[in-house]
């Protein structure tokens, strides 16, 4: 995403007014000597535009991308250094991630004070969640409303598109902009721990601060280097929100309820069948697909009814946790049953069928995901045999690896390890892995096959009639990332609607 390219209206800003605030927050240590007016911002030397302020980040940065950018008509430049071959005004700040994020908050006027912003974290359900919020504040609205997610994004105008689950600074407000200049009032976010950890979100205040859970994953070398910084990077989403919507499942409850009483005025307990919550979900009827389930307030004996199209138990807490964020926003239970009935996710458990064969296509990309969905299987298809295509991206943690692999092979009776946005990683090396784990885990048939449109294709044509494949961890993508970059890749949905196409052909003749 280039958001300086997208500018519908040229205005100009003042370096003056940066410094002041960069100087207010602490992170200015020299200013740039004289005011400069500001027409754009941006972090890359290749999409510079005449006028732009040029911000020297990143960890492959080299100066030579400020003379390329310079060349290219910056006329002002932030780092945390100042730069003696670069004659251009410099703003020199202490840390040019927070810098970055309040320089993009600045250029566009602060977007997010003029909407109800609702920010969700977890470590599964996020995307699933955030949809959902969605669908209750179109329904509050009357209209589309604002979402940035893992899967999709909406402002207002067309599409965008980033490989982020929440994209840099400068994109995130450039959408939040673009939402508010478009009349929308509500926007729902997706709030990955890596985007506090990275300072995507530095100096953004949450109208609603959505916490579903909390569990082992995105440990790294490239992620986080503990559980407790996860979760440090996790609760700070509480800590920048004014009100919170808890899922009390989670696990580090206690910790996760002592911030939010903390930080945030008014918190609200969601849970499935207990008695300490501000919302109770009872009466669990499992339908051939989906859900129905009712919806009880804290002391009374009213039940509020629902019926939810997506299966897997988790997507029952998924829409509790929705539902608790638009009772903060005023929704009634009956506006909010309405936007959930029937709601697909873009792949998130979108089911498939043809040739007496049910395929199912999600994001499933750790243990407890996998846990969860695949045990659902196991019990919703007792007599049928269970097939998981999947792979695991480029950089994750090896505990990552471990309970994908293992969780599968415990689970499942066939199992295509495959290519996943491997990135500068060997996929074969990751399959293997997911192999040995699998291995260890249980005695499921496992094929490594990286070329993911052939293990798709193969796994579904194999599978027996009767079968449930599930294709893991890339939803709708339709690219990988490999090396640095992105490639075309048909997509799981794609592929799997043109294969039981022809093998519904096939029974018919």
């Amino acid at each position: 995403m280039d958001p300086a390219a997208n500018k519908e209206v040229l205005f100009v800003k003042h370096t003056n007014s940066l410094e002041s605030v960069l100087r207010a927050d602490g992170l200015l240590r020299a200013g740039a000597g004289r005011d400069v007016d500001i027409l754009g911002v941006s972090n890359d030397s290749r999409h510079v535009h005449v006028g732009d302020l040029f911000i020297c980040k990143g960890y492959g940065f080299k100066p030579e991308y400020l003379l390329m950018a310079q060349c290219a008509g910056a006329v002002c430049y932030m780092a945390e250094e100042k730069y003696d071959a670069c004659p251009l005004p410099a703003l020199v700040i202490s840390d040019v991630r927070k810098a970055q994020s309040l320089a993009a908050r600045w250029f566009y006027d602060c977007p997010s004070d003029s909407l109800d912003l609702i920010g969700v974290t977890g470590t599964k359900g996020k995307t699933t969640t955030a949809y959902m919020i969605q669908a209750i504040t179109n329904a509050l609205a009357g209209h589309p409303t604002g979402l940035s997610s893992s899967a999709g994004r909406y402002c207002g105008g067309p599409d965008v598109d980033t490989h982020l689950t929440t994209p840099e600074s400068l994109d995130l407000q450039w959408l939040f902009a673009q939402a508010r200049d478009h009349g929308l009032h509500y926007m729902t976010a997706e709030v990955s721990s890596q985007a506090y950890q990275v300072e995507r979100v530095y100096g953004e205040h949450f109208d609603i601060g959505v916490f579903l859970n909390f569990s082992e994953d995105h440990i790294s070398p490239k992620e986080h280097a503990s559980m407790e910084e996860y979760l440090q990077c996790k609760l700070r989403l509480l800590e920048n929100s004014d009100r919170a919507v808890l899922c009390r499942e989670t696990a580090q409850f206690d910790r996760v309820y002592a911030t939010a009483r903390r930080c945030c005025r008014d918190v609200l307990l969601v849970g499935i069948e207990r008695d300490d919550c501000d919302l109770t979900l009872r009466r669990v009827e499992k339908l051939p697909h989906g859900f129905r389930f009712a919806v009880f307030e804290r002391g009374s004996a009213v039940p509020h009814p629902y019926h939810l199209a997506m299966d897997g138990d988790f997507n029952l807490e998924n829409a509790l946790a929705a539902i608790g964020a638009g009772r903060l926003l005023g929704a009634s239970h009956e506006q909010m049953a309405a936007a959930l009935d029937n709601l697909v996710v873009p792949g998130r458990m979108n089911r498939y069928e043809g040739g007496g064969k049910t395929v199912l296509v999600d994001c499933m990309h750790n243990r407890a995901s996998s846990q969860a969905l695949l045990t659902d299987l196991k019990r919703d298809y007792p007599d049928a045999s269970i097939t998981v295509v999947t792979g695991i991206a480029g950089g994750r943690s090896p505990q990552r690896v471990q309970g994908m692999g293992e969780m599968c092979g415990k689970y499942a009776d066939r199992i295509f390890f495959t290519t996943d946005n491997p990135d500068f990683d060997d996929p074969g090396e990751i399959a293997s892995r997911l192999a040995h784990a699998a291995a260890e885990g249980g005695s499921a048939h496992v094929t490594i096959e990286l070329d993911r449109a052939r293990a798709v294709e193969q796994a579904i044509r194999e599978a027996p009639v009767g079968s449930v494949i599930v294709l893991a961890g890339k939803g709708n993508d339709a690219i990988q990332r490999v090396r640095g970059g992105y490639i075309h890749y048909e997509s799981d949905p794609v592929i799997a609607r043109r294969v039981l196409a022809e093998l519904d052909g096939q029974k018919k003749q």
